[in-house]
């Protein structure tokens, strides 16, 4: 398959990138939001020199490609489109829209860490924990609302016990995106997915109050 990693930062996607062979992957970098076009771009060349020759050799061929806009600006997606790409992995700060999604013949995949649909939204490991329930990982095809994407491939739980605070624990999950983008590729790849239904059941959680967080902490201890 044809597969585009989205993301603002190449040290990022290139984790990806390194996990998932067997595909014509492209890692797709789009300007920061927090930063103008160039900044992002010269940041970016900083990165590729810091991580090694194959960095460089993506560059080279191809395989790296820069936007200089956002990813639904009409010159991006007309980028995207020439690309011909199957699926998107999501490693942009961003909501994406319809446009976005679109260009990409199966969409967009998303590494969500909270179990849908119960949790989506922001702090999902902390309200989780703070609420008793399982703590995990749910990899789902995104729309453009917050983790309302119907179509989920699996969810699973993951083991934090051994982590002594919310920072370390959510670190952890974040880093197995390389993992759990593989599994999903390969189950759609061999055409063994079978689609969960994220129906709006859950509700959508916001950023935890530190005095809530506080709460957590000690929970994990």
């Amino acid at each position: 398959m044809r597969i585009g990693i989205l993301a603002h930062s190449f040290s990022s996607a290139f984790e990806i990138y390194k996990a998932i062979p067997g595909h014509e992957v492209f890692i797709i970098l789009s300007p920061s939001p927090h930063r103008s076009a160039w900044t992002s771009y010269l940041a970016n060349l900083a990165r590729i020199v810091r991580t090694t020759l194959k960095g460089l050799q993506l560059l080279t061929t191809g395989r790296l490609i820069f936007l200089r806009g956002p990813l639904h600006d009409a010159k991006s997606v007309d980028t995207l489109k020439k690309l011909n790409l199957d699926v998107g992995l999501h490693k942009a700060g961003v909501i994406y829209r319809d446009v976005t999604i679109a260009a990409f013949r199966l969409g967009i995949l998303n590494h969500h860490i909270g179990i849908l649909p119960a949790y989506r939204g922001r702090s999902v490991l902390e309200w989780s924990i703070l609420q008793g329930d399982p703590v995990g990982v749910t990899v789902f095809f995104i729309d453009t609302g917050i983790d309302t994407g119907a179509r989920i491939l699996f969810s699973e739980q993951v083991d934090i016990s051994n982590y002594r605070s919310v920072t370390e624990a959510k670190q952890y999950l974040f880093s197995l995106d390389k993992v759990f983008f593989r599994r999903a590729l390969d189950l759609i790849s061999d055409g063994d997915q079978e689609f969960q239904l994220n129906d709006g059941s859950g509700r959508r959680y916001f950023v935890m109050s530190k005095l809530f967080t506080g709460v957590v902490e000690q929970l994990l201890l």
